[in-house]
């Protein structure tokens, strides 16, 4: 049993994507049936994993998901007033 920090990269066909924090690389990722997950997950989530007996015990990180999105909409913001 371990706990890992991932980002919730997309939901694909019944499919959650999680890739692994903080490299969020595509090489590093763990691919689990939705149906698997003990709760429901957004795009964009940072989340802890722990998988115990192939189910997977999730736990949204709601500060740090916060944040994440925070920092992404001031990026947005900042580009786009520079594209004006």
């Amino acid at each position: 049993m371990s706990l890992t920090k991932y980002t919730l990269d997309r939901i694909e066909d019944g499919y959650a994507v999680f890739l692994k924090y903080p490299e969020e690389e595509e090489q590093e990722q763990l691919i689990i049936l939705q149906s698997a997950i003990n709760k429901p997950v957004q795009v964009g989530d940072r989340v802890l994993i722990e998988e115990i007996d192939d189910f997977y015990q999730i736990e949204i990180l709601k500060e740090e998901t916060e944040q994440k999105k925070t920092e992404i909409q001031s990026l947005m913001d900042r580009l786009r007033k520079k594209n004006q």
